[in-house]
């Protein structure tokens, strides 16, 4: 009954050609990790691709701030560089996305009871 509920997977493990390669390279990656679970369906694949664009925009925030620094000169002041709240933006979607995805040590316990 808990697969008929599932539904189709036949999908869920490639990601979409129009997808940047890192994006896809990460889509198909925590695909991969999550097919040995045996919980993905095709319902799970906006939610991977979330998941890896949130990884993706997180790596280029991050990049700024390793190039930039945390604080941008900005006129004749210093203020916060703006990827420092981009990259705490796509951290809470990341982890929504974990979270969704079993990929949490707190979802996976729930997904095994």
């Amino acid at each position: 009954m808990e697969n008929k509920l599932r539904g189709n997977f036949d999908k869920a493990c490639q990601a979409r050609e129009e997808l940047p390669d890192e994006v896809k390279r990460l889509y198909e990656s925590i695909a991969w990790h999550l097919q040995g679970a045996d919980v993905l369906s095709n319902l799970d694949i906006d939610l991977i691709e979330m998941t890896a664009y949130a990884i993706y925009r997180m790596r280029q925030a991050r990049e700024s701030l390793d190039k930039e620094g945390l604080l941008i000169q900005q006129g004749d002041k210093l203020v916060k560089n703006p990827a420092a709240n981009i990259e705490k933006d796509y951290q809470k979607i990341f982890w929504q996305g974990c979270f969704q995805l079993g990929l949490s040590p707190v979802s996976q316990a729930k997904l095994q009871r």
